[in-house]
C-alpha cells in the first residue's frame, strides 16, 4: 500500500514538472504582445506619426491648408487662399511604407519611405522607426533659362528619427529627432540644420482624439524663422480618418514646416487646415 502511495506521489511530481517545463517553453517561444494604434493616421497634424501603412494597403492623402486667420474679413479669415499636397502612401511589408507626394507650395515633389525597427511590446518600451524623404522643387521655364541656373539646387532632403510610446488607452508621445539638407540656404545659416520635435496625441472619445506637435530648431535659422507649432483633432470615419487643425506653418511637408516657418502662433499668424486620409486594400 506504501509503495503503491508513493508511486501516485512521483508520477502526480512528475506531471506537475512536465506542465511547468512545457509552460516555460511556450512563453519562450510565444510571440511578445505588440502595443498597437498609438496614432490614428501617419501624421500627428504636419509630421509623422509612428503609424504607416501596412502589407498591400494604399492610402490616399490630401492635405489642405488656408490663409491665417489673421488676414481678416476681406480674405474670409484665410478661407480665399489656399494651398494643398496631395500624397500616395503604400505599404510594401509590414516594416516598410513608401510614398510620393505634391506640394503646391514651392510646386514640390517629394517621395519617401519609413521603416519600423521595433514595435513597442514587453521587449521594447517604444516604437521606433526611420524616415527619409528627398524633395524636388519643380522650377519654373524662367528660372531654368537663367545663366546661373542649376538643378541641384532643387534638391533637398530629410532624416528622420520616430520613437514613440503608448503610456495608456487614451495617451500618446513621440520624439522627432530631424537632420534636413538644403542646397540652397541663407548666408550665415546652416545647410544642415537639426530640429527636434515632440508631439502626442489624447483620445477624447473612441473616434476622436486631440493633437499637437512643436518643433524646436538646434542649429541657426534666418532671423524671420519660427518654430512650427501645431495643434488639431483627428476623427476616424470608417476607412477614413478626417483632421481639423490649427498650425503657424502653410507647409505639408518637412522641407517647408521646418526650414520656411515665419508666422508667430501667438500674434496670429495661424493656418487652418484639414487633412483627409483613405485607406485601399490591393
Amino acid at each position: 500500500m506504501n509503495r503503491l502511495i508513493l508511486l501516485m506521489l512521483l508520477a502526480t511530481a512528475q506531471f506537475s514538472f512536465g506542465q511547468d517545463l512545457l509552460s516555460l517553453l511556450n512563453e519562450e517561444n510565444a510571440e511578445p504582445k505588440v502595443v498597437s494604434s498609438l496614432f490614428k493616421d501617419s501624421r500627428v497634424v504636419n509630421a509623422q506619426s509612428s503609424k504607416q501603412s501596412s502589407i498591400g494597403e494604399f492610402k490616399f492623402l490630401i492635405q489642405h491648408r488656408f490663409g491665417t486667420l489673421n488676414s481678416g474679413f476681406y480674405n474670409l479669415w484665410g478661407l480665399d487662399n489656399s494651398q494643398v499636397r496631395m500624397g500616395l502612401d503604400y505599404g510594401v511589408s509590414d516594416r516598410i511604407a513608401v510614398s510620393v507626394g505634391r506640394s503646391s507650395t514651392n510646386k514640390q515633389y517629394d517621395a519617401s519611405v519609413k521603416g519600423k525597427l521595433l514595435n513597442q511590446s514587453e521587449k521594447s518600451p517604444v516604437v521606433l522607426s526611420v524616415f527619409s524623404v528627398l524633395f524636388l522643387a519643380h522650377p519654373s521655364e524662367s528660372l531654368r533659362q537663367q545663366a546661373d541656373y542649376d538643378f541641384l539646387n532643387q534638391l533637398s532632403f530629410a532624416n528622420q528619427l520616430i520613437i514613440a510610446r503608448k503610456f495608456s488607452s487614451k495617451f500618446s508621445a513621440i520624439v522627432l529627432p530631424t537632420h534636413v539638407h538644403l542646397n540652397t540656404f541663407a548666408f550665415g545659416t546652416s545647410a544642415d540644420p537639426l530640429f527636434l520635435g515632440l508631439g502626442g496625441r489624447y483620445k477624447l472619445s473612441k473616434r476622436v482624439t486631440v493633437n499637437g506637435e512643436y518643433f524646436y530648431a538646434l542649429s541657426k535659422m534666418p532671423l524671420t524663422h519660427q518654430n512650427m507649432l501645431s495643434l488639431g483633432f483627428d476623427i476616424e470615419t470608417g476607412g477614413h480618418v478626417f483632421s481639423l487643425h490649427l498650425s503657424n506653418s502653410r507647409g505639408m511637408n518637412e522641407h517647408v514646416f521646418l526650414t520656411q516657418t515665419s508666422g508667430d502662433f501667438f500674434e496670429g499668424d495661424i493656418y487652418f487646415g484639414f487633412n483627409i486620409s483613405r485607406v485601399f486594400e490591393w
